[in-house]
């Protein structure tokens, strides 16, 4: 199969996006202390909230994705 150059951009540009969105949520695993000392908090409520978020985002897709769906698509 043979991909015109917009159809390579296209996964080359979404490769990248999700490398660096996952890049930057690893790097919070290296400031973990940090950002619970500017909270005033402890680490292990900071990884609850990480993990939250994680476990938020299929939740979100599936939600906003349908929303989007249905009253933007047309």
């Amino acid at each position: 199969m043979s991909w015109t150059r917009e159809q390579r951009n296209v996964t080359i540009v979404a490769y990248l996006g999700w490398t660096l969105d996952a890049f930057d949520f690893f790097l919070i695993a290296f400031i973990l202390k940090d950002i619970a000392t500017e909270f005033n908090t402890k680490i292990p409520e900071v990884t609850f909230a990480i993990t939250l978020t994680l476990a938020a985002r299929p939740l979100g897709m599936l939600i906003f994705g349908r929303l989007a769906d249905k009253f933007v698509r047309r």
